[in-house]
């Protein structure tokens, strides 16, 4: 058969070019350290001409118009997008080539580079063809891939992706680059004395402190932003739009890619006349057709509806996993975000009993209520009481505060099967007036470089230039305040430049009565918009209602920190035939969870479009939740389960290990 053929000649193409460039995820942690790519190394193009970088992966920057629409200042100004790629384990020959998936992070204002240098080898594990729809299988496949909805097995032909992401203009390694701060030292400066006003209610001046110094940031970073331009062109649209150019860009390389290797690969040189057609036309870049496949986690399901609404017609997959509320996004009130917060840290008790005395350091005989009576006794006493820890071999003195723990919580919270055992260890030496652990933490969360001397590129291009935010291991940040604010001061109304203080202190206060552990943190993320005066050129004002393509996958844990579950149905009435996948952990998006199941279930959407629920007319593993399904977890916090150890046995009556340690792999890899 003609597809028999095919895939054997294109298999042993593909094992020519894996040859050339290992896949080993090993060489790729190596090579991220040592640092010996720089960004400025290529030339930004309107196309995709890919670079090697930071070991197996491959870069490249693409220019693109920084208005779209045209007619605003910025008409005749371009911002070069940086671009990161995990290359699929087959060439684009190959019939069992599946195009390329784009992430976003979320934030807003995260660094898809720095998401997929992380974890990408991971991702497109998840995604790609598993031991069934490989090479085990290959020689079953009798025809084309299935249309969606149908899944007889024996039918599929299986994929393998490429794995993009990028810097959404603005951020990290894209230029220009939004700056509120003249170089890191001075920004490091600045978060060290915002962490020393504290949250609001810390103190009598906290929510002043806070309003002053918040503001001054916004006011001149965003006037100065925006005449430059940048400012006033980081909405979500134009970046939405900036993802389907990535698309295009694709397959418009994927068109001369396949040329490229049917004219050099020794192994495709015998294929037909008639082969060689059917790969040409296979390949061929659809102009101003190119689908869209897409992963987005918290902001990025915001992006990720953005594109599904705009452009519902390009939709060939795409996943939002941990959802936010775009609705309320886009009025400016994230205030659908914190109703479910406060639930985790009673699953902390109830997990705590559940592992038992040798897993969880504040277990209590007395049951989970017991253990929540005891943590509330141990944080009223810090309130009123610091302890001071005195200096020793390597560290100067220092002390912890109820502050420091708000902190810890409000960042564990995220991922509890990873960092639940490392909170309870902290709580129970707090318990016993020991804050060793708390403040090694706290030192950990220092900003990067701040010993470090400025670099001379610095001294030549001048204050806010990237060359003034360079540290040594060539690390940019994983998540840019500053960025955040250019994105969701521009999303929301412009009304809030007209909010007085009194009434910020009111929305404060209401957000604040939603969560005693997130409140207080999430109510200042709005504050920088009363003093953000740059206006976007292109800000989507849509109803998030449409019906794409192929229908658009809503996933979430069960209990989200700060994307509740509900928002996932919320969300999902406004897309037709939309399903919702609830995986039954805590903590944000379902890679801070871990269940073979939710992975199953994303796979199989990416390959064949089906969204989780019945299959082929059978009950399937998954368990119906109105129009979604539900997935168990095959771990649990204080079950034993140890993050930074070896990877955990794989669970009973699976077989997937390489699913299994990339699961494992992305839990410990993101943010």
């Amino acid at each position: 058969m003609y597809f028999d053929r095919l895939s054997n000649l294109l298999l042993q193409s593909s094992s020519w070019l894996q040859g050339q460039v290992p896949l080993s995820s090993t060489s790729v942690t190596a090579a991220v350290s040592r640092n010996d790519f720089e960004w400025d190394q290529i030339t930004p193009s309107k196309h995709f001409v890919w670079h090697q970088c930071f070991g197996d992966f491959k870069c490249a920057r693409l220019r693109v118009p920084m208005d779209w629409q045209g007619g605003s200042a910025e008409a005749n100004k371009t911002v070069d997008i940086a671009i990161v790629k995990v290359e699929a384990t087959v060439p684009v020959t190959d019939p069992m080539y599946g195009g390329a998936v784009v992430l976003n992070p979320g934030g807003p204002g995260g660094s898809g580079v720095g998401q997929a240098l992380r974890g990408g080898h991971h991702v497109r594990t998840i995604l790609s063809a598993g031991p069934t729809g490989a090479s085990d299988s290959i020689a079953k496949v009798p025809c084309p891939p299935t249309s969606v909805g149908e899944r007889p097995t024996d039918k599929i032909m299986w994929k393998y992706f490429d794995i993009i992401s990028f810097d959404p203009r603005g951020v990290n390694a894209s230029r220009p680059l939004l700056t509120c701060f003249p170089d890191r030292i001075e920004a490091a400066i600045y978060n060290l004395e915002e962490e020393a006003h504290g949250y609001i209610g810390t103190s009598d001046t906290s929510f002043d402190n806070l309003w002053a110094s918040k503001r001054a940031v916004a006011d001149g970073c965003s006037k100065r932003m925006a005449d430059e331009g940048l400012a006033k062109q980081m909405s979500t649209a134009p970046v939405a739009r900036d993802i389907v150019e990535i698309f295009e860009r694709h397959g418009e390389w994927r068109e001369h890619e396949a040329k490229r290797l049917l004219s050099s690969l020794p192994a495709l040189s015998t294929l037909s006349s008639q082969d060689r057609k059917a790969i040409i036309s296979r390949t061929a870049w659809t102009k101003g057709a190119e689908k869209l496949q897409y992963w987005g986690f918290s902001y990025g399901s915001i992006l990720g509806a953005t594109l599904a609404t705009m452009y519902p017609e390009r939709i060939h997959r795409a996943v939002l996993d941990g959802i936010a509320d775009s609705h309320d996004y886009m009025a400016g009130g994230w205030s659908t975000n914190l109703q479910d917060t406060d639930l985790i840290f009673l699953k902390l008790a109830e997990h705590c009993w559940e592992g038992g005395k040798d897993n969880c350091a504040i277990w209590d005989e007395g049951g989970p209520p017991a253990i929540l009576m005891n943590v509330e006794k141990t944080t009223t006493d810090l309130v009123a009481n610091p302890i001071s820890i005195p200096a020793h071999d390597t560290h100067g003195p220092a002390m912890v505060t109820w502050n420091d723990l708000r902190r810890l919580i409000r960042d564990i919270v995220y991922w509890p099967i990873r960092d639940f055992p490392f909170t309870a260890q902290v709580l129970h030496e707090l318990s016993e007036r020991n804050g060793t652990s708390l403040a090694t933490w706290v030192r950990s969360q220092r900003p990067a470089g701040l010993g470090e001397p400025l670099g001379k590129q610095c001294e030549v291009d001048g204050p806010y230039s990237p060359a003034c935010f360079a540290t040594k291991d060539g690390g940019g940040p994983l998540l840019s305040w500053e960025a955040t604010y250019g994105i969701a001061c521009s999303d929301g109304p412009g009304d809030r430049l007209n909010q007085t203080k009194a009434e910020f202190k009111e929305y404060a206060d209401r957000i604040m009565a939603q969560s005693k552990l997130m409140g207080a943190s999430w109510a200042t993320i709005q504050l920088p918009c009363t003093a953000w005066h740059a206006r976007p050129n292109w800000r989507y004002e849509g109803d998030f209602r449409n019906k794409t393509a192929v229908p658009v996958l809503f996933a979430s844990t069960s209990i989200d920190p700060v994307t509740p579950l509900a928002n996932a149905f919320r969300m999902a009435e406004g897309f037709e035939g939309a399903g919702v996948l609830q995986q039954d952990s805590e903590g944000h998006s379902t890679y801070s969870g871990i269940s073979m199941c939710s992975m199953r279930a994303i796979r199989e959407y990416f390959q064949s479009g089906t969204l989780p629920g019945k299959v082929g007319g059978l009950e399937n593993e998954y368990d119906w939740v109105g129009y979604g399904a539900e997935c168990g977890v095959d771990r649990k916090p204080f079950d034993g389960y140890d993050a930074k150890g070896s990877v955990p046995d794989l669970p009973e009556g699976e077989t997937d290990k390489d699913m299994w340690e990339a699961l494992i792999g992305l839990n410990r890899a993101w943010p």
